[in-house]
């Protein structure tokens, strides 16, 4: 009586993901992040949360922030967060807890123009800080999986 095993090849999400460049990756999780922050926008705005902001100290009167705005400004910062993640997956020594600690920091100061802004609204204030971490709960973990725990460069 013979056996045989049958073994299949893992294909899960993540061990496809590390094979992909880094940059690639977190472009695709920036994308996502920024749909997925336009969704939240447009729920918002359906519920009538009013997008007029205006920085606090101007004397100006708050301006609507355009549709699909928090999208493209998400898309636009993520390139910052791309930058940052190839650099980090080429020169520290341990990028994925680096990313970790950096994303969240600035993810926590990228929320004070928005907690501090001129609106109509307090629930304008609210939605505003809701999308920062929308997007970066979308983002961080995924950028998270790919960079390497240590550095095989950097010892």
């Amino acid at each position: 009586m013979s056996t045989s095993t049958f073994t299949q090849a893992s294909t899960s999400p993540v061990r496809f993901a590390s094979r992909m460049p880094v940059w690639l990756v977190s472009t695709a999780a920036v994308l996502v992040g920024a749909l997925v922050t336009g969704v939240y926008e447009v729920a918002a705005r359906a519920t009538g949360v009013p997008f007029d902001v205006a920085l606090p100290g101007t004397g100006v009167e708050p301006a609507a922030i355009p549709a699909t705005g928090l999208a493209w400004a998400v898309a636009e910062l993520g390139l910052i967060g791309i930058i940052i993640a190839v650099c980090l997956a080429r020169f520290a020594k341990r990028p994925r807890s680096t990313w970790k600690r950096t994303a969240w920091t600035l993810t926590a100061l990228s929320m004070v123009p928005s907690l501090v802004a001129v609106t109509d609204s307090y629930a304008t204030n609210i939605m505003l800080v809701g999308s920062h971490l929308v997007a970066a709960v979308v983002i961080v973990p995924v950028i998270a999986a790919r960079l390497a725990e240590r550095n095989p460069r950097r010892g």
